[in-house]
């Protein structure tokens, strides 16, 4: 008698597909709809201010380390000599946390510390990134 490798293929019939089928998505993980928020807020910041900001690079961890004296848990960093800000996804999704929040408020709020993170790089206020003047070109 031949041993099956997986318990989810019984009696000779297959693996076998989820409950809903076809007919639910998912989407992506979480950590993929993190990334995809942090990825798209960069590429507008290098579009929109391509001088300052068209050589942005992004890192994504899961958390800073901590002091033994910490009192605080960054939510990013801005690393100038390399253009790149790094994006802490645990304390912004963790300890920021709205429970009624919508997806465009939690969307709002990633976007907000990446905006924070590129506007120290550049020695700018956040709100100067959001609606400052268009850049000249």
């Amino acid at each position: 008698m031949e041993q099956r490798l997986t318990n989810r293929d019984r009696h000779g019939r297959g693996i076998r597909h989820s409950l809903s089928g076809g007919l639910y998505k998912t989407g992506g993980s979480g950590q993929d709809q993190f990334a995809s928020i942090v990825s798209s807020t960069c590429e507008y910041l290098r579009e929109r201010w391509p001088e300052e900001l068209g050589s942005l690079k992004f890192q994504i961890l899961d958390a800073p380390i901590l002091g033994v004296n910490s009192t605080y848990v960054k939510r990013w960093a801005a690393r100038v000599e390399t253009m790149t800000i790094v994006i802490y996804r645990l304390p912004i999704l963790r300890l920021d946390q709205n429970a009624h929040a919508s997806p465009t408020e939690e969307r709002v709020r990633i976007e907000h510390h990446v905006f924070e993170a590129a506007a120290e790089l550049i020695g700018k206020e956040p709100w100067e990134l959001i609606f400052g003047d268009e850049p000249e070109n």
